[in-house]
Formats: C-alpha cells, structure tokens, sequence
C-alpha cells in the first residue's frame, strides 16, 4: 500500500476563494485520498505570506504548484492520479 499524497492549501482569514477551494479539496478528497495540510499565509513565522500574499489559495503538491485561485476539481484528480501513477 502506497503512502497518500500530501497537498498544502495556503490560505487566509476572511478569503472567500479559499473556503470554496477547502470545499472542493474536499470532494476531490473523497474521489482521491491524500493528506491535507492548511497554512495560514499570515501565522506568526509563515514565510508563505511573501510568496503568496496575492494569489490564495494555492494548493501545493510536494512544493510545487498544482493550483491557484480556483480549484479545477476533474484537473486535480488528474494530477494526482498521475502523481500516484508515477510514485508506484
């Protein structure tokens, strides 16, 4: 049995984009299981703030980019589909 995939979702307070992707990671979750870990932009000592102050959500797959702004759900499971195809 393979390890699930683990994807980041950089977000912050009062984002309305982010609440709409957590909720499509969700649903992508339920087709695709992976570990999600959420970081706000602006917690004490995140240095994501910098990089990504006016592009959340951006959902990261083993550090790099998979999407941002709008969470294209059939795409995601594309890509990690092929991210667990390649990790086998």
């Amino acid at each position: 049995m393979s390890a699930l995939l683990r994807l980041t979702l950089f977000t912050k307070a009062n984002c309305g984009l982010c609440t709409t992707a957590k909720d499509a990671l969700t649903r992508v979750q339920a087709k695709v299981p992976f570990h999600l870990d959420q970081i706000d932009i602006y917690a004490p000592g995140q240095e994501a703030a910098q990089k990504y102050m006016f592009d959340v959500p951006v959902v990261e797959l083993n550090g790099r980019v998979a999407m941002m702004h709008r969470i294209d759900e059939p795409k995601l499971i594309d890509i990690l589909l092929n991210e667990m195809a390649q990790s086998k």
